[in-house]
């Protein structure tokens, strides 16, 4: 029997080890369920959809009336999250808000610019801020910065202080819990099933979405804006907004805020460059 010479079989090896990759493999199609497509030839899997925003299931979302307005005399100092507690005045409205910075408070949209948007002046918005003598100190808000949306959109705003309050503890926002996590919530809301303001109330994570989470926790009006803090981390998660229980519902839920969100982190970005240099902010749309 004649034996094939591996020196004659080079040449015929060389030339099967020069052809394309395509050449020896362009099945394309499925066979029992199986892609046989290569994959240099299969098209990449389409993106992801995006998180669900939030969508109210209510037509009247607003926080309930207090039970009465309450101007604490002095401000409750117990933990470092009640110190960085403040009153906010606006025109008529009184609200919540969390120092973040020397020179920035978070409050909500509503409170302060239910029907602005950008960067506004702060006519007639100031607020009263712990001071280290265990009394309130009032400070005047330069500018009001909110993003280019309704506040039913996203409630959040930012006010730029005139002057620093550098003594105050802040408290940057860090990533909110999923469902079932823990938070807690403050604000001067005087509510009937709470009579107390500026407490600090621990709740559930009931439901999360991109831009907001439900909190079961019943809040009122004068606890808009209030911060809302991650138990875990101690980090300050979300800002008191709404409700979105529908009309005749057991439920008693508070929606927040989240400040992990891409606006609210764009937001309080550029008011950082404001109130360090004066970049003036762009605007910020909601979606």
């Amino acid at each position: 029997m004649r034996r094939l010479s591996l020196l004659g079989s080079l040449p015929l090896l060389a030339a099967v080890l020069s052809l394309p990759a395509a050449c020896a493999d362009t099945t394309v199609g499925t066979i029992g369920g199986q892609d046989l497509t290569p994959a240099s030839l299969r098209k990449p899997p389409p993106p992801p959809p995006p998180e669900a925003m939030h969508a109210h299931r209510d037509s009247t979302i607003e926080l309930p009336e207090d039970v009465k307005i309450v101007e604490p005399q002095q401000p409750a100092t117990e933990t470092p999250q009640q110190k960085a507690l403040v009153h906010v005045h606006a025109g008529n409205r009184i609200c919540s808000g969390v120092v973040v910075d020397p020179r920035l408070v978070v409050t909500a949209h509503q409170c302060v610019a239910p029907d602005g948007r950008g960067v506004l002046p702060a006519e007639g918005v100031h607020v009263e801020i712990s001071s280290s003598t265990l009394s309130w100190t009032d400070r005047a808000v330069r500018d009001v910065i909110v993003p280019d949306c309704s506040w039913q959109q996203l409630d959040v705003a930012i006010l730029v202080l005139a002057e620093p309050v550098a003594w105050v503890a802040q408290w940057p926002a860090s990533s909110a819990p999923g469902p079932g996590g823990s938070v807690a919530a403050m604000g001067f809301g005087t509510c009937s099933a709470d009579p107390k303001p500026a407490r600090q109330r621990s709740a559930p994570v009931l439901e999360s979405e991109r831009d907001a989470f439900v909190m079961d926790l019943a809040m009122c009006r004068g606890d808009v804006g209030g911060p809302v803090f991650d138990v875990a981390s101690g980090g300050v998660v979300g800002i008191v907004s709404h409700q979105d229980d529908p009309d005749g519902s057991p439920r008693h839920t508070t929606t927040a805020t989240r400040l992990d969100a891409p606006v609210p982190r764009d937001l309080f970005a550029q008011a950082v460059a404001f109130a360090k240099d004066g970049k003036r902010p762009t605007a910020v749309a909601c979606k």
